[in-house]
């Protein structure tokens, strides 16, 4: 009998789950209204698809083929947007649709996901003068979900987004995956993808073009725009259990990010199997607002890198901790690994801490290095991103002569460099393999035994124990 019960029990909880699919609520929405002629505002009409599906329980809102003009939209839970091959979801140029600032809005609902072969388009240029600078208050970030729960965006292509695209601030269980998202390079400020002091996140199989940062980990204080500060999750949270996989990146400013924002801490951090291509920056961990930035590994990475829209100085890579300004809280780096990446590029690496809190236990392993060309580098400074002059006290190291640029580090560990250089001439500045301050316990191990002058010795060091390379 109650082997019987027990079978029943699972009978209906079966069927009962299969019902419920099955009542689940699809809206199309040219059925309800919605006219895809680009023209026809459709904002109205898609926000009562958007509430009468949640309302209901959840569900999918569904565009055919068609290009939807509107203005900014409310997500509610348990609600799927797909868009088919051939739907475009049209951002509308005139600033008045959009009083939160935002195209898409998510504030403390659960149970997300933008799918489909379909496009959603932001209208960028419309929201830039002539001369290419930002109107104030356009719709930025684009894609706005704060205090999210279960967000799942796939095989979609967003482009022409007039600011940051993606932006999960204070959210958990987070999947972006097959994306394509292809902003004007030209465009300040179109990052890509900013996850902003949230955890549980994958982000993989993606292209994305910005012209800023393509995939930017941060912790912001910032409150939301135009709703009551109770009304969402404002706690300051970390960055946590994070990965980053197979994506082609191109910016015009770092590929791949931690910072500047670095108000909560970042940890548990992978970054791995990706293509870089024609980027100022292509890996940069940069704290500047009192965080502490661990256990964060790259690997199996290559890139091309290519000055900010062809001036200044290229990085490859840049892990740097300074104070924002001198009332800025101190933060800390430590237990990074970059293993296996591959530079293509005239620029130089430079770790640097501070000589008061040197960044520990960084370790580069299997790095092959080509150098394409010789910066002038009289008078380089590094790079410093958005809203950062740095205290008055701060060290500069931008312009030493050498391909590593090491400051105030406390076991840092080079393991296995195939640098190659250029012909030297006559005209070729010198440049160090690496060039060595205030190290701790450095370890250097299976590099080049010259420079890329010959007679020029391949370290100079500074105030730092064990300075030799090793064989």
């Amino acid at each position: 009998m109650r082997h019987h019960l027990r079978l029943l029990s699972l009978f209906i909880l079966h069927f009962s789950l299969f019902i419920s699919a099955a009542l689940a609520a699809r809206i199309d929405v040219t059925a309800h209204g919605a006219v895809g002629d680009a023209k026809t505002l459709n904002t109205a009409v898609l926000q009562k698809a958007i509430d009468t599906v949640s309302k209901s329980g959840g569900g999918t809102i569904y565009f055919p083929a068609g290009r939807f003009l509107t203005g900014a939209l409310h997500l509610r839970d348990n609600i799927t947007l797909h868009l088919d091959t051939g739907a475009v979801i049209l951002a509308s140029p005139s600033m008045k649709d959009y009083p939160n600032k935002h195209f898409l809005i998510g504030r403390d609902i659960k149970n997300i996901a933008i799918e489909g072969r379909g496009t959603i388009d932001g209208n960028g240029r419309a929201f830039y003068d002539e001369n290419l600078k930002p109107i104030p208050r356009r719709p930025s970030p684009f894609i706005e979900l704060w205090g999210c729960k279960n967000i799942r965006i796939e095989n979609i292509t967003i482009r022409n987004a007039p600011g940051w695209t993606i932006h999960p601030k204070n959210c958990d269980d987070v999947q972006i995956r097959g994306i394509s998202l292809l902003n004007d390079i030209t465009l300040v400020n179109t990052d890509g993808i900013d996850i902003d002091s949230s955890r549980n996140v994958i982000i993989s199989d993606c292209r994305i073009e910005a012209g800023d940062d393509c995939i930017v980990i941060k912790t912001t204080n910032r409150v939301p725009t135009g709703e009551k500060k109770k009304a969402v999750s404002t706690e300051q949270l970390p960055c946590e259990n994070i990965v980053v996989t197979n994506c082609i990146l191109v910016s015009a400013a770092s590929a791949l990010k931690l910072g500047t924002e670095s108000h909560a801490d970042f940890r548990h951090i992978r970054f791995d199997n990706c293509i870089i291509r024609d980027s100022r920056t292509g890996l940069a961990l940069m704290c500047k607002d009192g965080a502490t930035m661990e256990d964060i590994h790259f690997s199996n990475i290559t890139m091309t890198t290519k000055p900010k829209w062809g001036k200044g100085y290229e990085w490859p890579i840049t892990v740097d901790l300074e104070k924002r300004t001198d009332a800025s809280r101190l933060g800390a780096i430590r237990n990074v690994t970059f293993n296996n990446i591959t530079l293509f590029t005239k620029g130089r690496v430079m770790v640097a801490g501070l000589p008061e809190r040197p960044l520990e236990n960084i370790a580069f392993n299997n790095i092959t290095y080509r150098v394409s060309g010789y910066e002038n580098i009289k008078g380089a400074k590094k790079v410093k991103g958005g809203n950062s002059k740095g205290a008055a006290d701060t060290p500069e190291y931008g312009s030493t002569p050498s391909m590593f640029i090491l400051a105030n580090l406390k076991n840092i560990t080079i393991d296995g460099l195939d640098l190659t250089w250029p012909a030297p001439t006559d005209a070729t500045p010198a440049r160090h393999i690496i060039g060595a301050e205030n190290l701790v316990a450095p370890a250097f191990r299976n590099l080049p035994k010259e420079a890329n002058i010959p007679g020029l010795p391949p370290l100079s060091s500074n105030n730092s124990t064990q300075p030799h390379p090793t064989s």
